[in-house]
Order: structure tokens, then C-alpha cells, then sequence
């Protein structure tokens, strides 16, 4: 009866660890984003606050007074605010085609025009291989880099995960800019509000961290 015991709890951690490592995140590292299919094309709309790393930079929740101060609509929750120059935040996702990539991104200031932010592809070097999306003013704006036919990024979309890296290229008390959406496109296009909206939700139908806790916990209650 023992040995049978034994082989019933091996059995049943099997299983259970089976369970468990369904969970662990294998794809988006975005909980949520948008995806739609423009101008025979393929784009992902993501929050600028769903961020996996952030450095430097603040958001409406870390810094209320400022947040309380950006213009409204914003069409994420939260949006990034630079107060300082050195910070980033980096996203990663997965698009399911590689090739060119044309990019866009939702963004303000406090100033009333001439700040500007980074935006780099699959590099860390934004200030090489990104391209700079100028601050059109107080209202919320879809900007894209004018010196750059279409936005074109300089780095390529791959097939599978990507890295985003944002960063202020300009920022200081007073003149922060502000980062509320950013879109990737396979074709070239032009957002606008009415595009992102209209684009598909998507998102993570669990918490893979929490479910990992949880059913770990119960795997070892069992022994």
C-alpha cells in the first residue's frame, strides 16, 4: 500500500506540473492589444504603458498631478509621461509575419509642440536605428517621423516575438512629453482614433504568474 501511495502522489505531481507549465507565458508579453487588418495589411496597437520594462520614465498613475494635467481622451488607462532624459520602456510581442514595418504613435506634450520621443524595432539603439516622433502640442495627435517616407522603421519586423524600446528624446520640468498608443503596420497607413477603436481586442485570458502561484501551491499541499 506504501508503494502504491508513492506512485499515486508521483502521479498526481506529474500531471499537476503538466498543468502548471501550460500556463507559463509563451507569446505576448502585451496583456492586452489590438490587432486589425488596414490597407491589405497587418497592425498591433499597444498601450504605452504595458510596458515589461520601464526605467526613468513616470505614468499617470506614478505621477497623478501631471496625469491629472494631460489632455483627455486618452485611449489607453495610463499614459507615460518623460520627465527627465535617460529613461526607456521596452514591450515585446509576436506578429505573426516579418518584413517591413511602418510605425505610428499617439502622443502630447505640456509645451505646445517641439519635444519628441524615440521609437526603436527589435534594437536597443534608439538613437541609431529609431525614429523620432516629433510632440505635435497640448492635443493628442497620431505622429508618425516626417523626415521618413510612410514611418518606415529602419529595422524589420520578424516573425515571431519583437522588442519595442521607447525613450524621450527631449524632456525636462514643464515640456514633458507624453505617450498614449503606439501602432506597428505591415503596409503603410496613417492612424486615427477611429482605426484603433474599430481594431480587435485582444488579450491574455489569464494572469500566467497568478495561475502559476496558485496551482503550485496546490501541487505541493498535496504531498
Amino acid at each position: 500500500m506504501r508503494d502504491a501511495d508513492i506512485s499515486i502522489k508521483f502521479f498526481i505531481f506529474i500531471v499537476g506540473l503538466f498543468f502548471m507549465m501550460q500556463f507559463v507565458p509563451t507569446g505576448f508579453a502585451v496583456k492586452e492589444w489590438r490587432e486589425s487588418e488596414l490597407n491589405g495589411g497587418w497592425q498591433i496597437w499597444v498601450s504605452a504603458t504595458d510596458f515589461v520594462k520601464i526605467q526613468g520614465i513616470e505614468t499617470s498613475k506614478t505621477d497623478v498631478e501631471l496625469g491629472d494635467k494631460a489632455k483627455k481622451p486618452w485611449l489607453s488607462e495610463e499614459i507615460l509621461i518623460a520627465k527627465v532624459l535617460g529613461g526607456f520602456a521596452d514591450f515585446e510581442f509576436e506578429s505573426p509575419v516579418g518584413g517591413e514595418a511602418y510605425m505610428w504613435g499617439r502622443i502630447a506634450d505640456f509645451r505646445g509642440g517641439g519635444q519628441s520621443w524615440f521609437i526603436v524595432l527589435n534594437s536597443l539603439n534608439h538613437e541609431g536605428e529609431g525614429l523620432i516622433f516629433g510632440t505635435p502640442g497640448l492635443e493628442w495627435q497620431w505622429v508618425g517621423n516626417r523626415d521618413v517616407p510612410n514611418s518606415q522603421s529602419p529595422t524589420d519586423l520578424k516573425k515571431g516575438k519583437n522588442t519595442v524600446r521607447i525613450a524621450p528624446r527631449e524632456a525636462r520640468d514643464g515640456v514633458e512629453p507624453l505617450f498614449d498608443v503606439f501602432m506597428i503596420s505591415t503596409k503603410p497607413l496613417e492612424p486615427t482614433d477611429a482605426d484603433f477603436n474599430g481594431a480587435r481586442k485582444r488579450g491574455l485570458a489569464v494572469k500566467p504568474a497568478d495561475k502559476l502561484t496558485t496551482t503550485w501551491a496546490s501541487i505541493k499541499n498535496r504531498f
